[in-house]
């Protein structure tokens, strides 16, 4: 299973963090985190995104929704969980399936994971896939545009900073977001960091009511430019677009 056990252990020492206190082990789990922006400096008011990329299993993918059916109800219940969407990869490559399980902080997000019935699902996941990633990522505030609604189609796009060039990546970013976020088709779009700093470093989502609109975004002459560009300001980019499924109950 390639569920990161630490990424849920981070999560839970920082709630503790949180809940005690202690500014001495603040400062010794924020060093080992990956440097975000200043939202980072109240621990406990941090947007959190659990996120799933699932291949479905060869010639398995009604099964896969069958179990996804049965345990619905079980992930979607706990009071701590802001939001939680499920989506299909619009032209069928890996991953197939996009999940998101959305929190208002660390604390919110630990006290989920620490859930029996919720740590169940997630121990299970992988024999009910061909493979499976999980990651928890944290907000950064790069973009403004972030209507809280779920939206039929999100694009997405995974990047890894450059080595040693994060910073100039995000500066790059601040030049370029006003224009990425202008345009009326898009109607979201957001940006986190991975809080264990593996990759993808970066998960950036574009938000769009239909695949039409999403469609006529990526034609922007300014929108094609950054995507051209990309590339050059990290080290791997990988972009993905989804549709929404029914399979939880959104708000």
């Amino acid at each position: 299973m390639q569920f990161k056990l630490g990424s849920i252990l981070t999560v839970a020492l920082i709630a503790i963090v949180v809940l005690v206190g202690c500014e001495v082990t603040r400062d010794m789990v924020m060093d080992t985190m990956p440097s975000t922006d200043t939202e980072m400096a109240d621990m406990g008011a941090v947007p959190a995104k659990l996120v799933w990329l699932v291949d479905y299993p060869v010639g398995g993918k009604a099964d896969y929704i069958a179990w996804i059916a049965t345990v619905a109800p079980t992930l979607q219940a706990p009071e701590e969980l802001k939001r939680v969407a499920s989506y299909d990869n619009f032209y069928g490559e890996n991953p197939h399936r996009l999940v998101e399980f959305e929190f208002d902080s660390y604390v919110d997000a630990a006290t989920y994971l620490s859930r029996p019935d919720v740590a169940a699902v997630f121990e299970a996941l992988p024999d009910h896939s061909s493979e499976v990633s999980t990651h928890v990522f944290v907000r950064r505030s790069d973009y403004s545009k972030n209507e809280e609604t779920t939206r039929q189609v999100k694009a997405v796009t995974l990047v890894d900073y450059p080595l040693g060039g994060k910073d100039a990546y995000l500066q790059w970013i601040a030049s370029i977001a006003p224009a990425l976020q202008a345009p009326e088709e898009v109607k979201r779009i957001a940006s986190y960091d991975n809080l264990h700093g593996a990759s993808p470093q970066r998960f950036v989502e574009f938000g769009f009511d239909s695949i039409e609109e999403t469609h006529s975004y990526l034609e922007r002459e300014e929108v094609r430019a950054v995507n051209a560009e990309l590339p050059n300001r990290a080290s791997r980019v990988k972009l993905l677009t989804f549709e929404l499924r029914s399979d939880y109950v959104n708000e």
